[in-house]
């Protein structure tokens, strides 16, 4: 087996960044740090910033990628969360972060990318109506900007409360929102 290069910068990125503010980190800190070579950081990445989203993507939200439509939501959100939890330093000093290409820009869009994708994927073949588009983009960035706060005030309540209640806020009204889909119900309360 090959080594994992994204793997081996992540978790150099992870480790610095307990030491050094995540901002002050360069690329030469990580090449330093794992003995890789800067052309090889560019093959596998654009920047410090594209780094930060695939730590995000993989370490932080695995189930919510666009090859997993069948997620429990609960469940998925449950996990993501406690996930922040661990990363919680990582997370607090990357959401921090302003300017181009900001984890905190990159979680409000890939937020609401999938849920809209979910939600069609459940609505069925036919386009969902603006009035269901609607409800999934606002809680889309009303569970970002929940989190984000979250985050950002060091988690004063457990993943399980406020997981509990984004699933409780979200699922207000989805049957009525569903009813004309595939899909008949209300996606937040699956089992």
């Amino acid at each position: 087996m090959g080594i994992d290069i994204k793997k081996m910068l992540a978790d150099s990125l992870l480790k610095l960044c307990e030491n050094k503010n995540l901002e002050a980190l360069t690329i030469q800190d990580l090449l330093n740090d794992t003995g890789i070579s800067r052309q090889t950081f560019y093959n596998h990445f654009i920047d410090k910033n594209d780094l930060i989203h695939y730590i995000y993507n993989t370490k932080i939200v695995p189930d919510f990628h666009y090859q997993n439509m069948t997620i429990n939501f609960y469940e998925s959100l449950l996990i993501t969360f406690k996930n922040m939890q661990r990363y919680h330093h990582f997370m607090k000093q990357a959401c921090m972060m302003e300017g181009q290409n900001c984890l905190k820009d990159y979680i409000f869009e890939h937020c609401k990318e999938f849920d809209l994708k979910w939600h069609q994927v459940l609505y069925g073949h036919k386009p969902m109506p603006d009035t269901l588009k609607f409800a999934t983009e606002y809680h889309a960035t009303a569970s970002t900007s929940m989190t984000l706060s979250w985050i950002l005030s060091d988690m004063p309540v457990s993943c399980e409360e406020i997981v509990k209640m984004i699933v409780e806020m979200r699922a207000i009204g989805m049957e009525v929102l569903f009813k004309d889909g595939e899909f008949q119900g209300n996606p937040y309360l699956k089992d």
